[in-house]
């Protein structure tokens, strides 16, 4: 129990640096409790289920130490020394490749003005309201125009369209800060907040998928109670998904109405989260691995026949979304599925 409260307490104290900074480094005037409200994977799953989740984590990983001898860190567990540093070397590897991912998602997109300094961000949150009050207007009074002022009101409508384009791109400029340089000049502590703990929960959930990792490709016999433990960490962990989707919905829905398609961070969230859970049933069901194989592919080639017969356009969005992928997400995914069928492999000779 005291491991459990520790290791909660560091992550708690961690995670609290993203709201009280907003809290107090915006102004009144800003609303800073709205952002807080609606950045859910920081005000609210860093605050609730990570520190949990690495709670339980560290738990399992001290129990397995002490009471098992499974120490990830050992040449025994693997039974060859190459074998740990190969481990080593990839575990490092994910973390130098996860940094990138984690500042490229930072850089890539609009954020929102409540990571800039005061001299850019009074103009960034005028444009924000300016656009957020006109999308909310548009969505409750939008109608068609009628009988003789029909070409008058579609040309007024074309000349709104386009100043509120011109409104959509400068906001957008303000609050991207599109390289560590532009970070450093125009972020402020709430930025720094921003990529802090999206850092440490990102090098968190690759630890975990690699420490599941090493265990399956060792092939270690758990005790009772281990297998619910790692779930439930997982369980934990992947509600991140929809609290990341409800805050770039609000960030971004009323200038980028292709949000979810250009959200990276979203995509290889989905990626991780499929990974570890075929890790955690190769360890809980390893003779079911070529059953749970055959099924996915079964049902992929079934999704592909019938979607190119009945709806090509599906398929024809997949292929823009994969040939718009930036090349760092394309090679996060390969090393992630790569990495799965390794596992696969290895795990089938050791049953």
């Amino acid at each position: 129990m005291h491991t459990f409260l520790i290791v909660c307490g560091i992550f708690l104290v961690i995670g609290s640096m993203f709201p009280i900074t907003v809290r107090f480094g915006l102004t009144a005037s800003t609303k800073p409790n709205r952002w807080i409200q609606n950045c859910l994977p920081f005000s609210v799953f860093m605050l609730s289920a990570f520190p949990i989740a690495m709670g339980i984590f560290a738990v399992t990983i001290s129990s397995l130490k002490t009471l098992n001898g499974i120490d990830v860190f050992s040449a025994t567990t693997f039974g060859d020394a190459s074998l740990l540093y190969t481990s080593a070397a990839a575990l490092l590897f994910l973390f130098g490749l996860t940094s990138v991912i984690v500042l490229h998602d930072f850089t890539s997109r609009p954020v929102g003005p409540y990571i800039l300094r005061k001299n850019i961000a009074a103009e960034a949150f005028r444009l924000e309201k300016e656009l957020r009050d006109a999308a909310k207007i548009n969505k409750t009074k939008r109608r068609r125009p009628v009988g003789t002022r029909k070409r008058a009101a579609h040309r007024k409508s074309k000349s709104a369209s386009s100043e509120n384009t011109a409104t959509i791109r400068r906001y957008q400029n303000l609050v991207q800060l599109n390289s560590l340089k532009e970070i450093f000049q125009n972020g402020n502590v709430v930025a720094a907040a921003y990529l802090g703990i999206a850092w440490i929960g990102c090098m968190c959930v690759i630890f975990y998928f690699w420490y599941v990792a090493v265990l399956v490709l060792s092939n270690q016999k758990l005790p009772d109670g281990t297998i619910s433990k790692l779930l439930t960490v997982f369980v934990l962990l992947i509600t991140w998904l929809p609290m990341r989707v409800h805050m770039d919905w609000y960030q971004n829905y009323f200038h980028n109405p292709k949000w979810l398609i250009k959200s990276n961070g979203f995509l290889m969230g989905i990626v991780m989260a499929a990974a570890g859970l075929g890790l955690l049933i190769f360890i809980t069901k390893p003779e079911a691995i070529a059953i749970v194989c055959a099924v996915v592919n079964a049902l992929v080639l079934l999704f592909v026949g019938v979607a190119g017969r009945f709806k090509p356009e599906w398929l024809r969005a997949l292929a823009d979304a994969f040939q718009a992928m930036p090349f760092v997400y394309f090679l996060a995914a390969y090393i992630i599925f790569f990495f799965v069928i390794v596992t696969i492999g290895i795990r089938i000779l050791n049953t």
